[in-house]
């Protein structure tokens, strides 16, 4: 019997000692996770704009390549491309600048689709924080619950404990604390 009683207390022991390891690790992450749901609604808010805002700029970036030539100050391209009045510029010349143009358009909506593609990423990792603080207080909960009952069996069956039940904390007896209004003889 004895020995169900080592282990038991053992079990006890270890319990105790991972719940408080637990405990100091998740309780932290949890405090830094929670936010708000008027905040986190705010950003989601403004992720979701903003992700919206980039796809149009970059479904503009490529209207604008096709409606160049109709647009106000590059509609002179195409006149210098098809007058010949201004041949005297170079034929290649006006087709390099109008190729550059086309290129400046497709890498500029390939950058706003690639912003946009970032902000739904950061959007999906916000959602998964938010998810994992919601579980996590869960989870803190529950340690704390446990914790309470722990001690509150530590506290009812304290005499019954083994002389060594806290190895390395070094707590004090009762009898073992100074009494500071109470001055020996051993000290004069």
């Amino acid at each position: 019997m004895a020995k169900l009683q080592d282990d038991l207390l053992r079990d006890f022991k270890e319990q105790k000692a991972m719940i408080y390891s637990q405990l100091e690790v998740f309780d932290p992450m949890g405090t830094r996770l929670a936010k708000p749901a008027a905040q986190r609604l705010v950003n989601k808010g403004i992720l979701i704009a903003g992700e919206i805002l980039c796809y149009c700029l970059a479904l503009g970036a490529i209207a604008f390549a096709v409606l160049m030539f109709k647009i106000y100050p590059f509609y002179i391209l195409s006149e210098i491309l098809n007058k010949t009045e201004y041949a005297k510029l170079g034929w290649m010349n006006v087709r390099m600048l109008t190729f550059s143009i086309y290129g400046l358009c497709g890498i500029i909506s390939l950058l706003f689709y690639a912003v946009a593609r970032s902000l739904r990423s950061i959007r999906l990792k916000n959602d998964i924080l938010a998810f994992a603080a919601k579980h996590i207080k869960t989870l803190v909960s529950q340690h704390l619950t446990r914790k309470a009952s722990i001690d509150a069996i530590e506290q009812r069956h304290f005499l019954e404990l083994p002389q060594d039940w806290e190895e390395g904390v070094g707590r004090i007896k009762v009898n073992e604390v100074p009494n500071p209004g109470y001055e020996s003889s051993e000290k004069h």
